[in-house]
């Protein structure tokens, strides 16, 4: 069983009505990478919140493993 793990990072921008929309989601090289990116753009202010993903993907059964949460910045969304 092959198994691709991959950091991500998630930023949230503002969408309408002051809801929270997803940006473009982002690999990073580790998990310290991606909060450091997350930071920055925070800081800036380009974006209103990110989370640090890890996504895992069977090749095989070509099927997404649950998130694991890594980290998060400023606003985002609830997680169920």
């Amino acid at each position: 069983m092959a198994t691709t793990t991959q950091i991500i990072y998630q930023p949230y921008v503002k969408g309408p009505r002051g809801s929270l929309k997803a940006g473009q989601a982002i690999p990073c090289a580790s998990a310290d990478a991606g909060l450091v990116r997350a930071e920055r753009a925070l800081a800036n202010g380009s974006i209103l919140g990110a989370r640090i993903v890890r996504m895992s993907h069977d090749d095989d059964a070509e099927m997404f493993a649950d998130p694991e949460y890594l980290g998060q910045v400023g606003q985002v969304p609830d997680v169920d």
